[in-house]
């Protein structure tokens, strides 16, 4: 009683069947062709350009930003300005000299001389320049011995010292009597004193006091307001 409709059945869909193993053969001869592993390499080699292009993205992304601040601390400051890449980080690989000295990609052509402010995008004191070359120079920071800067206190009698970097690491400030009223968190700035350097730049705030009545000056610890491992781009201050 069902062989009629099992043949109508069979009838109807043998052209389907034949439809789809006639489509998986074709797939499996296509596939046995494909070299696999070289598709593994091209798809790699696509993840890799990939990755490099989200890399250089990124890093013009952060580039533009840093270029937005200094645009907007260059409309607020009549001051001349010069802005130069961070092309190297001197004493890299060594950890008791590291963080000392960067290296720019501009000097003597474009009017550099050593004793100029640097600054970030903020207008805020990274340092000063120490030696100046034809394309290059270089640049002592905050936190170097060899960088020494006339400074103003913020506090009621603006009480005037000179910093100085300490191993490294920190920047003390110098030259301050007993007698004056220094305290936590009180800002500090360029006191205009040295040739070159305007007044008013930012260097930092008190982070530490250390008094002893019997020294003449007190030993005062001064927080730098710059990220020195962020310094893509810097500006100098030109005379």
């Amino acid at each position: 009683m069902l062989s009629p409709v099992e043949k109508l059945i069979g009838k109807i869909t043998r052209p389907l069947f034949q439809k789809i193993y006639n489509t998986t053969a074709t797939w499996r001869e296509n596939s046995q062709d494909i070299n696999w592993e070289e598709k593994a390499k091209g798809l790699e080699t696509q993840v890799n350009d990939l990755t490099v292009a989200n890399a250089n993205l990124k890093n013009l992304e952060n580039e533009n930003q840093k270029l937005r601040e200094y645009l907007d601390f260059f409309s607020t400051t009549k001051t001349n300005h010069l802005l130069a890449n961070v092309i190297a980080q001197e004493n890299f690989l060594d950890a008791n000299k590291y963080g000392q000295n960067v290296i720019i990609d501009k000097g003597t052509k474009n009017n550099l001389e050593p004793g100029l402010v640097v600054v970030n995008g903020q207008g805020i004191v990274v340092g000063k320049i120490l030696e100046v070359q034809d394309t290059s120079a270089k640049i002592c920071l905050l936190t170097n011995e060899s960088c020494k800067l006339a400074v103003t206190v913020l506090n009621q009698n603006r009480t005037i010292g000179v910093t100085e970097g300490n191993l490294g690491l920190t920047v003390k400030l110098n030259f301050v009597g007993q007698t004056e009223k220094i305290n936590l968190g009180d800002i500090i700035t360029t006191s205009g004193l040295e040739k070159n350097i305007p007044t008013g730049l930012v260097v930092g705030r008190i982070s530490q006091i250390n008094n002893n009545q019997n020294d003449v000056w007190q030993n005062i610890n001064v927080e730098p307001l710059v990220n020195f491992d962020n310094l893509g781009i810097v500006s100098i201050v030109m005379p």
